[in-house]
């Protein structure tokens, strides 16, 4: 950070702040008062740079967190649903093959054909209203960023007065 500018706090946006007794500060119509109000811009714009770089960093942040709980979930239910469908198969299996004794295997493997269908379309629904649930939005990343914005108009509007 800058001599001539506060740091930033979360909480409150802190201004500028004179050091008293610094040579070429003066009045805005002393011959000094043009370096200063240019180091008050340039230490403005770099803590501009910073702040930028740290909301750059904290919606990677959130964004990875995001993705990594998303594809922990989707690899274990990959898994599952492996192993469950072998385990269906082979029950559906014994369903058409007990039906077979009540009926022609055709029909019996078209009733749980149609059955499975059945099911597949609701898991599948299940499933999907599940992923848009999902939000990889970096929510607080925008806040922040609007919050930052009204801070840099302050600091810039502070600097033209």
């Amino acid at each position: 950070m800058s001599d001539h500018i506060g740091s930033v706090d979360s909480s409150s946006h802190a201004g500028f702040h004179e050091k008293s007794g610094d040579p070429g500060r003066g009045s805005p119509g002393s011959p000094g008062s043009q370096e200063s109000i240019g180091s008050l811009i340039s230490g403005l714009l770099q803590d501009l740079q910073e702040m930028v770089r740290g909301e750059i960093t904290l919606a990677r942040a959130e964004v990875r967190d995001d993705v990594t709980t998303a594809s922990k979930g989707l690899a274990s239910l990959a898994g599952a649903s492996l192993i469950g469908v072998t385990g269906f198969i082979f029950v559906m299996l014994g369903v058409t093959y007990l039906l077979n004794q009540y009926m022609r295997m055709w029909i019996a493997a078209g009733a749980v054909g149609l059955a499975l269908l059945v099911i597949a379309a609701i898991v599948a629904s299940i499933a999907k209203s599940k992923l848009s649930a999902t939000n990889l939005k970096p929510d607080q990343t925008i806040d922040s960023l609007k919050e930052d914005r009204e801070w840099a108009k302050q600091q810039v509007s502070s600097v033209k007065q």
